[in-house]
């Protein structure tokens, strides 16, 4: 079965978009973070139908949730490992961390 595993920079991004999203709303923050985990857990069944972002590290590919916020993720034997979540007006080019796979 294929499992969902988040980098240490993912569950960091992550963190960060609760806190700032809990300023206003703590249920919402919470919400998000849900809506983020379910939809990354849909790309265990088809893990290369996000974008391919090589120009970004070997391996990694993007997919845009219905949040803010883009998961980057490398497919991986046992499933995928998410490297980062970042909000979608980020310059993505400027991140100088993309963890390996």
């Amino acid at each position: 079965m294929a499992k969902l595993f988040y980098s240490a920079s993912a569950e960091s991004d992550l963190l960060e978009a609760w806190l700032y999203v809990a300023e206003d709303s703590v249920a919402a923050a919470d919400r998000m973070l849900d809506q983020i985990d379910a939809q990354a857990s849909l790309l265990l069944d088809q893990s290369l139908m996000g974008r391919d972002r090589r120009e970004l590290s070997p391996g990694i590919r993007s997919w845009p949730t219905s949040t803010p916020y883009i998961l980057f993720y490398f497919p991986h034997e046992q499933g995928i490992v998410v490297a980062r979540v970042l909000h979608h007006a980020r310059d993505i080019e400027a991140v100088d961390h993309w963890p390996a796979d």
